[in-house]
């Protein structure tokens, strides 16, 4: 990496559960540049190593001020950190634009797979990527729309690090940071053994209706509208969705279609592939649906070929979630019942769920490629938070948190 860093000075608050920070803060060394890290758990000693780490063990709510100091006494000028809505982050972020500090959000990438985002100040509903096509077209302008790029991953290899960060979180936090609170809703062990159990259960009666649902949706003649669910723990569902969460989607989706859709039309429902299986989404469905008067008009899928059903549908229901923009991509109608970066005239209808149903129009493809080409230069790197991409994401975010702010 071409040196550039001489005189920044970042600091890294939580990452992912992964060795990817210890990456990221080499590759900005490599640079010129003083990097800094603070640990809020043993999960975040564990995959730390490098110089510069201190442990914050206090109460949340003096948090603030021990950032503001240690902004003063390390000359902290940039920081950064995975996501924007758990509570170290949001008010040391809050801390930081206070003192002039450069601030870098870090995800997955809207693009997805293989691309990771590092936004300025904030992700998805609270992005700073501009909403007039005239400033996106600038984004856009002269740029190609990168070659997608290939790197492997091992979900193995992705659940033993999130279970040996949790796990150490689970048997010493309580003796070393004993005022650390996590952020997800779902304690580790609810969530591990409803994967578990989806995982080893038997399959014969999930299969066969999977099978049932293939069948159905294949001799479908009339439109299709698909409803892709996303995770309740999710800060965008938690943060930039309307209220009551992911039921509360499904609750309004499913009156909004029953009441509003054409007749012959079927409604996709399907279940997020990182669910726990803990809430019984088939059953909320169908006592939804049933309530509606649309129950032979709605299929629950767990499991199946989203790609494959976003390619046929009428319109894709969201509430910001990536999946919108993959949508979009193939050429489904979209409507976004949150805040999400894509929500824009002429990619995504504008108008009321009600009204959807019946005046969707596919997305501006002119518009769509001079959105993705903006994001893809402007905001994201080729990379992944494991795998063969962690190294050479961590590098090429390095050099993208060094450049000018891209807006």
């Amino acid at each position: 990496m071409q040196r550039g860093g001489e005189g920044r000075v970042f600091l890294l608050l939580q990452g992912p559960f992964s060795w990817f920070f210890t990456y990221l803060a080499a590759a900005l060394r490599d640079a010129g540049a003083d990097v800094h890290r603070v640990n809020f758990c043993p999960g975040d000693i564990m995959f730390w190593r490098g110089p510069n780490g201190t442990s914050y063990r206090g109460d949340p709510d003096d948090w603030p001020g021990y950032l503001e100091r240690l902004i003063a006494d390390r000359g902290i000028t940039d920081i950064a950190g995975l996501g924007d809505g758990r509570r170290w982050h949001e008010d040391g972020y809050h801390v930081a634009r206070e003192h002039g500090l450069r601030v870098h959000v870090i995800e997955q990438g809207y693009i997805r797979p293989h691309f990771l985002t590092v936004e300025p100040d904030g992700t998805g509903g609270r992005t700073r990527f501009p909403r007039d096509w005239a400033a996106i077209e600038a984004l856009a302008k002269g740029s190609d729309m990168p070659e997608a790029p290939r790197f492997q991953t091992s979900f193995l290899k992705y659940a033993a690090m999130d279970v040996g960060y949790n796990l150490v979180n689970l048997l010493s936090s309580w003796l070393l940071f004993p005022r650390f609170r996590r952020h997800s809703l779902d304690h580790p062990l609810t969530e591990w053994s409803g994967w578990i159990w989806n995982r080893f259960r038997p399959h014969r009666r999930r299969h066969r209706m999977l099978a049932e649902a293939e069948a159905r949706l294949k001799a479908h003649q009339g439109p299709v509208y698909v409803l892709p669910l996303q995770l309740d723990t999710d800060y965008q569902i938690r943060i930039h969705a309307p209220p009551g969460g992911v039921a509360g989607i499904i609750d309004r989706t499913v009156a909004s279609f029953a009441a509003h859709a054409p007749p012959d039309a079927l409604l996709v429902v399907k279940v997020h592939p990182l669910d726990h299986g803990w809430t019984d989404w088939r059953g909320h469905l169908a006592k939804r649906a049933g309530a509606a008067g649309c129950a032979a008009r709605c299929v629950y899928f767990d499991g199946g070929d989203l790609e494959a059903m976003l390619q046929r549908a009428s319109g894709t229901v969201v509430a910001n979630s990536t999946v919108g923009l993959s949508a979009l991509q193939a050429g489904s109608p979209v409507i976004a019942l949150g805040t999400a970066i894509y929500d824009l005239e002429g990619l995504c209808y504008q108008g009321q769920l009600d009204e959807f149903w019946q005046n969707a129009t596919q997305p501006d493809a002119a518009r769509l490629d001079m959105f993705l080409r903006a994001i893809a230069t402007s905001i994201h790197v080729p990379g992944g938070f494991d795998g063969t991409g962690a190294q050479p994401g961590a590098r090429a975010m390095a050099a993208k948190m060094l450049a000018p702010p891209p807006y």
